[in-house]
């Protein structure tokens, strides 16, 4: 919903971030797929936090209003109210994926699975040790990928406008 610009500035952030960890996978030449990670989820703002006034009169200036009240919701925190406390807990001291894509063409052939294991193992092995890793999955489909594929444990949905989020953790072995 941002700018290429903003996306671009957000992208440098990440990459340049302590927190974040951005991978791409690449078939020869071609980027077919990403992922981004933080340290723990509140990274996912902290780290952004110069950004917020460009994000803000972005999405203003677009008209998308809904991503403006979501975003609001989840800063004030009030998307995790029908999360289990304990589980809150959990989500908020794990490693978050925050992004996993992989390009239409390439799916369904295990390289989200291959892609997602050496990620996690090149953070785990290089950068730090994690108990938990947490993700809020958009859609059913990715939902079922992450439990199906990846041996997540759906725990819960965070709350957004016209659509809600469904929150899934998996300890790492």
């Amino acid at each position: 919903k941002l700018s290429t610009n903003l996306i671009k500035s957000y992208l440098d952030l990440a990459i340049k971030s302590n927190h974040i960890f951005l991978f791409t996978c690449k078939k020869e030449k071609e980027i077919i797929g990403y992922a981004l990670f933080a340290k723990k989820p509140k990274y996912l703002i902290s780290e952004f936090s110069n950004m917020k006034f460009k994000i803000f009169f972005n999405l203003i200036n677009k008209l998308k209003f809904v991503q403006i009240i979501n975003i609001l919701i989840s800063i004030l925190k009030l998307d995790l109210i029908f999360l289990d406390k304990k589980y809150k807990e959990q989500v908020a001291k794990s490693l978050n994926l925050n992004l996993l894509a992989i390009n239409n063409r390439y799916q369904s052939k295990g390289i989200g699975k291959f892609f997602f294991e050496n990620s996690i193992k090149i953070i785990y092995e290089n950068y730090f040790k994690f108990n938990l890793i947490s993700l809020e999955a958009p859609t059913i489909e990715a939902s079922n990928f992450y439990e199906k594929k990846l041996d997540f444990k759906f725990i819960g949905k965070k709350i957004r406008l016209f659509k809600n989020f469904f929150v899934f953790i998996k300890e790492q072995i």
